[in-house]
């Protein structure tokens, strides 16, 4: 089969402005501590997320979110005392949560 010459060279600024159409998420706030009352907090430092404070029921420890994203390169740390043995946390706001961390 023979390709017309201009066929070819129409076909490629037409992907060129459609690749450029890509969506990728982007988050402003990747993990952001409900207000209700856990007393969840979170401090930022560079990629790294520190996620301390929540609510303890004997050894467990809960933990609430409006959102809880993690891209790659950061991290999530969950700080809490040696006799802590499970740390729950659930997720309340309307989008879905990404973790590529």
């Amino acid at each position: 089969m023979k390709t017309n010459k201009l066929e070819s060279y129409s076909i490629l600024p037409l992907s060129l402005i459609l690749g450029s159409f890509t969506i990728t998420p982007a988050f402003s706030q990747p993990i952001t501590p409900a207000n209700d009352g856990t007393g969840t907090t979170v401090n930022q430092n560079g990629n790294q997320f520190n996620i301390e404070g929540g609510a303890r029921n004997g050894v467990n420890l809960f933990h609430s979110f409006d959102q809880f994203n993690v891209n790659s390169g950061q991290t999530a740390n969950f700080l809490t005392t040696p006799d802590t043995r499970n740390i729950l946390g659930r997720v309340t706001g309307g989008n879905a949560s990404i973790i590529n961390g």
